[in-house]
């Protein structure tokens, strides 16, 4: 199952393109916006975010974007 902040945390940082600006969005530690994509990886079992600077979506991730766009999870 989706979790809300899971979702927010994955989207801050596929829109800034980074963590810690992500974390800076959200008011959260960038740690905490970590574990919460991991989390949400974890769950979905795909890679969603490729850890380099800058940031990028993986294709797993452009689906996940595209579906809570469509659903307005965000």
């Amino acid at each position: 199952m989706l979790n809300h902040k899971q979702c927010d945390a994955f989207f801050a940082v596929a829109e800034t393109g980074s963590f810690d600006l992500a974390a800076a969005c959200l008011c959260i530690t960038a740690s905490a916006v970590t574990l919460r994509v991991q989390s949400l990886e974890k769950t979905l079992g795909h890679l969603l975010i490729v850890r380099e600077r800058p940031c990028r979506v993986t294709q797993a991730g452009q689906s996940l974007l595209h579906y809570l766009q469509h659903a307005r999870l965000l």
